[in-house]
């Protein structure tokens, strides 16, 4: 069986520090719980089947985008860009490791974020044992790797 959360927790950390220029720190208990989530999805389909999702606070998203994108300010819109984006390079780490062989070929869909409400959907995303949550530079960011086939 894949152990799935140090799976994406690498995959994630080799996205950040390319692209971002972010790394994974030790998780500290003082950390703010993230303030107007984003839940960015990415779905696969091939030899094995699965879902990544990222559950991260706005703010995070806009450190993210001003880190990819090179921008002095980011706005929301680039923010939810910035996680799509890490949700899909991700994937395809993801995808490199569990392909059986390099003939393997998977189906990905586009990455698609969402805005949540309030901090309950990250308590009940960020709470779930089968998730993992990631200390990004201060940050919180939830994440869930599952693998079917």
């Amino acid at each position: 069986m894949i152990e799935t959360s140090n799976l994406l927790t690498g995959a994630i950390s080799q996205a950040l520090e390319t692209m971002a220029f972010l790394t994974i720190v030790p998780l500290e208990e003082d950390l703010a719980i993230p303030e107007n989530p984003i839940l960015t999805e990415i779905s696969f389909t091939g030899p094995k089947s699965g879902t990544i999702q990222i559950l991260a606070g706005l703010d995070f998203g806009k450190i993210l985008a001003e880190n990819i994108g090179a921008l002095d300010e980011a706005d929301d819109q680039s923010a939810a860009d910035a996680l799509r984006e890490l949700c899909n390079v991700a994937c395809g780490l993801v995808l490199a490791k569990i392909a059986s062989s390099r003939e393997d070929v998977f189906d990905v869909s586009v990455p698609a974020a969402k805005s949540g409400d309030n901090s309950v959907k990250w308590q009940e995303f960020a709470g779930d044992q089968n998730n993992c949550v990631l200390n990004i530079e201060g940050y919180m960011v939830a994440t869930r790797l599952v693998i079917e086939g």
